[in-house]
């Protein structure tokens, strides 16, 4: 006789469609953009915001591209296309001012109203594991000084995984869905500027706590000073932004995601 212990877990529910930027839609098996075709090869995350996945070429398959496809799909019944074309159209723009920065991957094309198509970089996301030097740390702050002097402020520098190792043993950037930019017709209004400047003092106290905690032996006594300020739109997210972090990751744990598409 069986044992409650013995009985199989129950499978948890599937996640609603709502929670995903294409709901329970597959990313396109075969996107064209210019004039050139791209073939699926491997999903890398679909969450609510957006799908990103690996591409090949299809007359180059060693020719890889990442697509990148912003939120379709309703939220409960509320249409929200129009946010990720918006969501869209402001990182295509951030990755064109961008073109020509070393870190930054060449930008392809769009795809459809809400995506597009980035040169895929070889590599894996920045941790402690990896041989990194002082040098790498001197082209990842040239690499946020040459964004600054564009007037674009990162914002997403806090997550490592946004900070790419590549194979190339540089660092690049991706993701610039939340990225700032000061554009020029707001370069003399005071409340733009002063959001700007907030932005840019928390990409540097980010690149330094990376720094600081990544290859301390290579940081001065300064470098470790501004490890430790942070700026207040850091502590404003510290104060608001976590309570609905761990209320969302509660509201997660319900479903089986690790084998949702």
């Amino acid at each position: 006789m069986s044992t409650p212990s013995d009985s199989p877990a129950k499978p948890k529910p599937r996640p609603p469609a709502s929670l995903f930027a294409l709901g329970h839609s597959d990313l396109p098996r075969e996107v064209e953009s210019g004039g050139i075709r791209w073939e699926f090869a491997k999903l890398f995350k679909h969450d609510f915001f957006a799908a990103t996945a690996l591409y090949r070429q299809a007359d180059a398959p060693q020719t890889l591209a990442v697509l990148k496809i912003q939120r379709t799909y309703p939220l409960y019944g509320f249409p929200m296309k129009w946010l990720g074309k918006r969501v869209a159209n402001h990182e295509i723009r951030i990755y064109k001012k961008l073109q020509g920065v070393a870190g930054i991957p060449k930008f392809l094309g769009n795809v459809g109203p809400t995506g597009f198509l980035h040169e895929f970089i070889p590599g894996t996301d920045l941790h402690s594991n990896l041989p990194l030097t002082p040098d790498f740390f001197a082209r990842l702050e040239k690499l946020f000084a040459d964004l600054h002097e564009r007037h674009i402020a990162y914002v997403d520098s806090n997550k490592r995984e946004n900070i790419l190792y590549g194979d190339d043993g540089n660092p690049w950037l991706i993701d610039f869905q939340i990225s700032f930019e000061l554009k020029r017709g707001t370069r003399d209004n005071f409340l733009a500027k002063w959001i700007y400047r907030r932005f840019v003092r928390a990409d540097w106290y980010h690149y330094f706590k990376h720094k600081t905690r990544l290859l301390p032996s290579s940081c001065s006594q300064s470098e470790f000073e501004k490890a430790k300020k942070r700026g207040l739109l850091h502590r404003l997210h510290r104060i608001f932004a976590r309570p609905v972090i761990v209320v969302r990751r509660k509201f997660l744990s319900r479903y089986d995601l690790a084998n949702t598409r």
